[in-house]
């Protein structure tokens, strides 16, 4: 058997998995990127967003008998005007943190969502955290492969009010997990984040893709 036969296989396999992925880019925007574990479902301060009211419409509420009120505290909601009627009061809107004199808005500690799904070749999961005004951190990755794998290549995409953008990486590893994060992301109103592209060739030759876990949070 000619000697150079396993670093050809070896190539082989690197090239079929980066085929299959976007552009590789090593290296991330808006700052150094670092591994991290892969967090625990249900930490503290984690969020699962759905349809919440944000703000309300005056002139619209008007035109069906309602008026928007605002409590001490500065909470806001909207309510009959004729309290006699039998319309429902809509639920309450919390006022959101604003600028301080020399400062800027700092996000509630707990806007962050994480997202996870499962396989028959392990787990890929995503969060995002809210890290300033307009900017967030996103870390993804797997874990629990029934080998380890030597290669990976990872791609999140971004979606805000201006677009969509992406993060990726790919490099060797030889473990049955591997995680990246991306910081200092300027994203604006929300994000919708997912694992857009993914995947991890095994030890065994095992060629595993990532499912498509997304999150969101409103900035």
């Amino acid at each position: 058997m000619n000697k150079n036969s396993k670093p050809r296989r070896i190539s082989a396999r690197l090239a079929v998995l980066a085929g299959a992925s976007l552009a590789v880019v090593l290296g991330v925007l808006g700052g150094t990127s670092a591994a991290v574990a892969a967090p625990a479902p249900g930490a503290q301060g984690e969020t699962r967003l759905g349809m919440h009211a944000v703000d309300f419409d005056a002139a619209v509420a008007k035109a069906h008998g309602y008026q928007i009120v605002t409590y001490a505290n500065g909470d806001r909601q909207s309510v009959p005007i004729d309290p006699r009627s039998n319309l429902p009061k809509s639920v309450i809107v919390h006022p959101q943190p604003t600028a301080q004199s020399g400062g800027s808005a700092r996000p509630a500690a707990a806007n962050t969502d994480y997202a996870e799904v499962w396989g028959n070749c392990g787990r890929s999961w995503i969060r995002v955290s809210q890290t300033g005004t307009n900017q967030v951190a996103v870390a993804s990755g797997f874990s629990n492969t029934p080998a380890k794998a030597f290669f990976w290549s990872w791609d999140v995409s971004l979606s805000d009010r201006n677009g969509t953008s992406h993060q990726t990486y790919s490099g060797a590893i030889f473990d049955d997990k591997a995680a990246r994060v991306w910081t200092g992301l300027n994203q604006f109103g929300y994000t919708f984040d997912r694992v857009h592209n993914g995947g991890a060739t095994l030890i065994d030759g095992t060629i595993c893709h990532s499912g498509h876990p997304s999150v969101s949070i409103y900035l």
